[in-house]
């Protein structure tokens, strides 16, 4: 029997979404800490910077992800560019483990670039190899051609920056597969 396949959305963060954010970056970290040498604190939880100031920027839009009304990961757009050119810059964009290799992600970043036109900056830390992976896969799935890389030092740390522009006609994964399956109908 077919099973309908996961419903991805991105809900707009607000008040006590924010500390749910934050208590996903626990598990942010600890992906990290596979590549780079992030420490516990005492109480055994990864130091986290306050986030208040970052949280209050009008320029900070963060999301949550969920599937199928289940919560699922972040991402948070802001305007901590590299290059003073660029609209916008993808902060933070994690998916719980539970729902990678899915097209979630996939699914998820798709339906976030539409709510942005304008030229953007993702970047990952250079020794991390799932983001490695990922990056350059989810551009081309979802439909982003022309991407500039480059390796940049970004807060210290050597890092893998991809630059590229989305327009106000670009629609989110999930519209053209359904637009797709209909034609094909």
């Amino acid at each position: 029997m077919p099973t309908d396949p996961p419903q991805v959305t991105l809900c707009e963060a607000h008040g006590l979404d924010l500390n749910c954010i934050e208590n996903m970056m626990q598990f942010y970290n600890y992906d990290l800490s596979q590549w780079y040498p992030i420490e516990f604190d005492v109480g055994g939880l990864y130091k986290i910077r306050s986030k208040a100031e970052y949280w209050a920027n009008p320029r900070t839009l963060p999301y949550l992800i969920r599937v199928n009304d289940s919560l699922a990961g972040f991402a948070v757009v802001d305007h901590e560019n590299v290059h003073p050119e660029s609209a916008f810059n993808l902060g933070y964009f994690f998916v719980a483990r539970r729902y990678r290799g899915q097209g979630i992600a996939t699914a998820a970043f798709s339906a976030l670039l539409p709510r942005f036109p304008g030229l953007w900056e993702v970047y990952h830390l250079g020794l991390n190899e799932a983001a490695a992976r990922f990056w350059p896969t989810a551009f081309e799935r979802v439909g982003v051609s022309e991407v500039a890389v480059s390796n940049e030092v970004i807060h210290n740390d050597a890092s893998v920056l991809y630059r590229f522009t989305v327009d106000s006609e670009t629609k989110p994964l999930i519209e053209r597969t359904a637009a797709k399956s209909s034609a094909v109908r």
